[in-house]
């Protein structure tokens, strides 16, 4: 075997043996996010779970569930104020393209569906007794699309990037962490 075959075949070798595993049929990820809402005032807090029920065409079906938590602030004209803390929590589907090159970067679409609920508290701080009675957001059922894709840096852990665009005037960009189990 020439010289030049064989630099070829150890570079094949080497580079297949640093490239990472795909997301496969059966992988389970739980991880964690931090999301960055327009409104809000702080960042929002999530936990994510998916499993990878079945490889289907060029990549996975992935089921699992959302768990979200952030505040929101409006102040009135007259200094008072009002803030929301939103508890959600979901059931999502995803579809993870795990086809793409060497499975470092697996791009996802998805539903979310869920339950909001939305506490609110009225801050009186000029003391008159007159109390806005807008109240901008109430629990209830939600439904949103995602997508978004994770990189691995290594064959059990992944940054992931999240966006979602919902019903409940939540959008949202997430940057987080995901561990394969």
């Amino acid at each position: 075997m020439k010289p030049s075959k064989i630099l070829v075949l150890l570079s094949l070798i080497l580079v297949t043996s640093f490239s990472f595993s795909q997301l496969k049929e059966k992988d389970n990820l739980l991880g964690g996010s931090v999301g960055f809402w327009a409104k809000g005032e702080v960042p929002m807090f999530g936990v994510n779970f998916e499993s990878n029920v079945t490889q289907a065409g060029i990549g996975t079906i992935g089921l699992g569930g959302i768990f979200r938590y952030y505040t929101y602030r409006f102040n009135y004209n007259n200094g008072d104020s009002r803030r929301y803390s939103f508890s959600s929590v979901g059931f999502q589907a995803n579809y993870n393209f795990n086809q793409i090159g060497n499975g470092t970067f697996v791009p996802f679409l998805g539903l979310v569906a869920g339950y909001n609920y939305v506490n609110n508290k009225y801050t009186d701080v000029t003391r008159n007794g007159i109390y806005e009675t807008d109240v901008s957001y109430k629990s209830g059922a939600w439904i949103w699309g995602q997508t978004g894709f994770r990189y691995f840096f290594s064959p059990t852990v992944a940054g992931s990037v999240r966006v979602g665009l919902g019903n409940n005037d939540f959008n949202t960009l997430e940057l987080g962490v995901d561990f394969k189990l």
